[in-house]
Formats: structure tokens, C-alpha cells, sequence
């Protein structure tokens, strides 16, 4: 794809090295558009535990480049890792009843086509997307401090006191991200992250630990545990080795400046009282009682301004009660590279249509994804307004949230941006005719 030399007279900068930001950056590689990446860390580096990618995105990786899907499927962790469990290849989440009259008891068998559930360590997919990146055009060590946009460029000033010029920027640097900062601070300083109303504890069991406290079939499908307030979460990692496992509790409060904090045995046991016999039989194997405190990301007015733009958990930071985050990253870079490897797009003027197209079809979409995840927490919990713990509707409500997030048309959502980009080209042409 792309010519042998770049159509283009700039370079795109890239702030933050995760998966979003390499990602983006593999694919204008692939189309010839010249880019270089600052990276705060002194290498590469990925937190969290494990990465969920629905089909939506998964059908967006090959278009970014194959190897990406081909990394991805190379890393992945399926149900039928598990001898045994073959028909389960299709199973997203089984939905288990994890407390009431029904405690125990099966819901659904949750579908997600053709792929299934799908996961990986995080650093893994790191580390590989790492060797589809020459080292020369990555320079470490670089925490952006603010940026400036001048007639020129935009000016970067960095931690360590250096400075760079940039044509174009896209901040990849996550929830806390010194781009947003930069190019929105009025709204930035009113939109800082905030409290979801959920924390969560988090820990990752040998299989055989899980099979002795859950049994064969909950240790090796994936499964959510739906109960009163609380929902639990459990799916097999690295080949069905090990299975990530998590509790979310609703709470209205966080009183800690700090978004993890230490927690007595006790205070777990409370909150995985009413979640019965499966939750009472994993927190008494849990070994680390940290409360994770669950943020979200208010609604941002833009993801770009100018020659900057935010990409992923910098322009929509959203709570994981519907694996969605990483996958809409992923759709971010597909639109970008998409966008940025038109042969049209030369020159500042055409970025900033292929930047305000970007904005027009990525914002409702990834908005709405964080929007539909809080929602989704009070679904797990058996308060959503108008569902409760009706099991009929409780059934219709996940088709119907899955359905909109997974049955993505990714190429015509591709059409549709450089559509809109075109549009943007021809009127400022006209301007400039006049």
C-alpha cells in the first residue's frame, strides 16, 4: 500500500508508545507517511493484565496491517486451548448468576462471532508490535511537559528540559495525557478524569488454583458473575496457564488520592458477601486485597484541534465492563491511517480535513462506547434501570449492547471518514479560490 516514496511534505509525531500509539504508528509506516514517536518510558512498557479484542477491532487489524492480526492471533488465548472445551470456540462470556434464587445457575451463553473470547497479556502484544517499529525514528526518555502551536509547527517541550518541532502530533498518552492538555485546557482542567462510582480487586490465578476453587468448566470459560451490587469476571490467559480474575463493587465514594490502595482481607470477604459460593470460594484465594479505583473520561467537545489530535485513552478513556478500550484505540488507528495514507493528503491544510474527519466519525462512536460501558456495569450489577434482575431482559440487553459494538461495518466506517475528509479538502480549496 502506498507509493515507494511519501506523498507527503510532513511528518507525524506520535506521543506515547501502547499499544495505541504503535499500532497507529505500524500502520503509516505501512503507507509510506513518515513518522517518528517520543516515548516517555526508557523502553517500551504495557500495565495491566490481560487485553480483550472484540470482533470489531479485530476485523480493523488486518486493514491497519496484517501483521498485526497476525501477532495478535499468533498470542491469543481461545477456549479450545483447553482440551475438552472446543465447542466453546464461539463463547465470549457465559453469564452466571452469582447470587439471588438462581445463585449458581446459568443465563446465556454469550456469542461473539466467529471469533470468540480472545485474549492476550498485554506486555506480550507490546513487546511483538515493538519489532514492526525501526528503533531510529523512536527517541526514549521523552515526557512531554506541554506543546505549542506556532505558524512553523508545534513546539514540544519535554521533562528533561529538550525541546522538538512538530508538523503534526497525535497524543497516544493515555487517561492522563499532557496533548489533551495542551491543545484543550480550559476543558482539560474541568474534565479531568474521574471516579466511575466502581473499584475493583484484581489478581491472576494458576489454572489448576482455579480449577480447585471453581471447577473444571468455570476455571476454563470465560465467564460473568451477575449479582446484586458486585459482578465478578474470570477468563483464561497465556494457553489457559493462568486465568485473569476480577471483582467490581459499586460504591459511590473514593476517598484515596491514589487510584489503588491496600485493603484488608476483611474488607474483600464483605464485599464478595452476597456473591456467593464461586466469589467465596476464589476471595479466600486471593492473595492481594488492593482496591482498584475505576476512572472514565468525561466527554471531550473535540479530538483534535488544528495539527493535534488524541488518540484512545487520551481522548476517551473508558471503564472496562465491556473489554472495549483497547479496541477502540485500534479502530482510532485504523481511521488515522487510513485518513493519512490518501495520496491526497500532502500537505497542513489536508491534515487538518483528514484531522477534522477523524473527530466527525470517531468521537460519537468511542463516546458512546464510554457511555455503554458505565451503563454496562449497572447491567452486571442488576441495576440498570428498566432490566434489574429480570432474566429476559437481562438477555435482550446484552444482544442488543454487543451487537452495536461488534457488528461494526470497520470499511464502510473507513468510507465514511474519507468521505467527510473529501468534503473538508473541497471547501477549503474553494476558499482559497475565492
Amino acid at each position: 500500500m502506498g507509493s515507494a516514496s511519501p506523498h507527503q511534505n510532513f511528518t507525524v509525531t506520535i506521543i506515547g508508545g501502547g499499544i495505541g500509539g504503535l499500532t497507529l504508528a505500524v500502520g503509516l509506516l505501512r503507507r509510506n507517511v513518515p513518522v517518528r514517536i517520543f516515548e516517555a518510558s526508557s523502553a517500551f512498557t504495557e500495565i495491566g493484565l490481560g487485553l480483550s479484542i472484540g470482533p470489531a477491532a479485530h476485523r480493523a487489524m488486518p486493514l491497519i496491517d496484517p501483521k498485526i492480526r497476525e501477532i495478535y492471533d499468533s498470542l491469543v488465548t481461545t477456549h479450545a486451548d483447553s482440551p475438552g472445551y472446543e465447542s466453546y470456540a464461539q463463547t465470549w462470556f457465559e453469564i452466571v448468576w452469582a447470587s439471588g434464587v438462581h445463585e449458581g445457575d446459568l443465563l446465556m451463553d454469550l456469542k461473539a462471532l466467529p471469533s470468540g473470547q480472545t485474549t492476550l497479556r498485554r506486555a506480550d502484544f507490546l513487546e511483538a508490535l515493538v519489532k514492526l517499529i525501526p528503533l531510529g525514528i523512536v527517541q526514549f526518555g521523552k515526557r512531554l511537559a506541554k506543546l505549542e502551536e506556532t505558524a512553523d509547527g508545534v513546539n514540544l517541550q519535554f521533562d528533561d528540559g529538550t525541546t522538538a518541532t512538530a508538523d503534526v502530533v497525535v497524543g497516544c498518552d493515555g487517561i492522563k495525557s499532557k496533548v489533551k492538555e495542551s491543545m484543550l485546557p480550559e476543558e482539560s482542567k474541568d474534565k479531568q478524569p474521574q471516579y466511575s462510582g466502581m473499584y475493583g480487586y484484581r489478581t491472576v490465578f494458576d489454572m489448576d488454583k482455579m480449577v480447585q476453587a471453581v471447577g473444571d468448566q468455570r476455571a476454563r470459560v470465560s465467564t460473568m458473575y451477575i449479582g446484586d451490587g458486585a459482578y465478578g469476571i474470570s477468563y483464561p490467559i497465556m494457553r489457559a496457564q493462568k486465568v485473569n480474575v476480577g471483582l467490581y463493587i459499586l460504591n459511590d465514594t473514593w476517598d484515596s488520592d491514589t487510584w489503588v490502595r491496600p485493603v484488608k482481607k476483611e474488607d474483600m470477604l464483605r464485599d464478595a458477601s452476597k456473591m456467593g459460593r464461586y466469589w467465596k470460594s476464589l476471595v479466600e484465594h486471593m492473595p492481594d486485597p488492593s482496591q482498584w479505583a475505576i476512572f472514565e473520561h468525561p466527554a471531550l467537545s473535540t479530538y483534535t484541534r488544528s495539527r493535534v489530535a488524541i488518540l484512545g485513552d487520551a481522548a476517551h478513556a473508558s471503564t472496562p465492563h465491556q473489554g472495549a478500550g483497547a479496541g477502540q484505540a485500534i479502530e482510532d488507528a485504523l481511521v488515522l491511517a487510513e485518513l493519512f495514507g490518501d495520496p491526497k493528503v500532502r500537505s497542513i491544510s489536508d491534515v487538518k480535513a483528514a484531522f477534522k474527519a477523524y473527530d466527525d466519525v470517531r468521537r460519537p462512536r468511542s463516546q458512546r462506547v464510554v457511555t455503554s460501558s458505565k451503563e454496562g456495569a449497572y447491567l452486571l450489577c442488576l441495576r440498570l434501570e428498566g432490566v434489574g434482575n429480570d432474566a429476559d431482559a437481562l438477555k435482550k440487553a446484552f444482544q442488543k449492547r454487543l451487537r452495536w459494538l461488534w457488528d461494526l461495518d470497520v470499511q464502510a466506517h473507513v468510507d465514511e471518514a474519507k468521505h467527510k475528509m473529501a468534503e473538508y479538502m473541497h471547501h477549503t480549496a474553494s476558499l482559497q479560490a475565492l
